[in-house]
C-alpha cells in the first residue's frame, strides 16, 4: 500500500511542471462511497450496502474549450454483503459473506464543463472505470441450524475474486475558483459495474455465480 501512496504523491508533485505547457490540470481527491452487489445468479442475494473510501490523483487534459479528457489513479476500497446457498461438510446450508475489496483504479472519462458563472463551473462526466484487485478479504457466517452458526473472520478470498473490475461511470459536480486555474471541487458519481467479480464454482447453485459491484461516491478535492 505504501508504494501506491508514494506514486500518487510523486505524480501530484510533478503536476505543475506539465500543467501550463500542455493543457493539463492536476489535483487530489478523497471520496467516501456506499457499495453493494447486483446479483444475476439464483441462490445469490444482495444483503445490504457497505461503506468504502477512495483517494487519489485527478488528471484532466483540456483539449478544447469546455471539454476535457479526465483520468487519474485511485486506491479504492469497496465491498458489499451477499447471502448464498452453500455446502458445508456435504450439508446444504447458507452463507452470509461481507466483502472487503481493494483495487488500484484507473478511471477514463469525458468531462463536459460549463463556462465560469461567478466563481462556479459545473461539469458532467461519462466514461469507464478499470480496477485491478490488490486485496480481497471477507467475514463469513455459515448457518448450521436454527440455533448455531459458524463465524470466520478475515478470510482471504483472492482466489474467489477476479483480478479486473470494470464499470461505467456517470457523474456531475462543480468547481469553485480560488483564482487562476486553482479550484475546489465537489461531485457525486455512480459506478455501474458490468463485469462479474466472482471467480468461483459453487455446486450449491445451478449456474456459475455472477455478481457486479456497484457504488455511489461523493468526491471532494482540489485541482489546479
Amino acid at each position: 500500500m505504501k508504494k501506491y501512496s508514494t506514486l500518487l504523491v510523486l505524480l501530484f508533485v510533478a503536476g505543475p511542471l506539465l500543467a501550463d505547457d500542455f493543457g493539463f490540470r492536476f489535483g487530489l481527491k478523497a471520496s467516501p462511497n456506499l457499495s453493494w452487489f447486483r446479483t444475476e445468479t439464483r441462490g445469490y442475494d444482495n444483503r445490504g450496502v457497505s461503506p468504502g473510501f477512495s483517494y487519489g490523483l485527478i488528471v484532466d487534459y483540456e483539449f478544447a474549450k469546455n471539454y476535457a479528457a479526465s483520468s487519474g489513479l485511485n486506491i479504492l476500497r469497496t465491498g458489499g454483503k451477499m447471502l448464498y446457498n452453500y455446502y458445508h461438510e456435504e450439508e446444504r446450508t447458507e452463507k452470509r459473506r461481507n466483502y472487503s475489496l481493494r483495487y488500484l483504479e484507473i478511471p477514463i472519462s469525458l468531462k463536459l464543463r460549463t463556462g465560469e458563472m461567478g466563481f462556479f463551473t459545473y461539469y458532467g462526466q461519462f466514461g469507464l472505470g478499470l480496477g485491478f484487485n490488490i486485496q480481497a478479504k471477507a467475514d463469513d457466517r455459515i448457518f448450521l441450524d436454527e440455533d448455531s452458526t459458524l463465524r470466520r473472520r478475515e478470510v482471504d478470498i483472492s482466489d474467489d475474486t477476479r483480478f479486473l473490475r470494470a464499470a461505467l461511470i456517470i457523474g456531475a459536480g462543480l468547481e469553485y475558483s480560488l483564482g487562476g486555474r486553482t479550484s475546489i471541487l465537489g461531485g457525486i458519481t455512480f459506478h455501474n459495474a458490468f463485469a462479474n467479480i466472482l471467480d468461483v464454482d459453487n455446486p450449491a447453485v445451478a449456474t456459475t455465480p455472477s455478481a457486479m459491484n456497484n457504488y455511489f461516491e461523493l468526491t471532494v478535492g482540489m485541482i489546479f
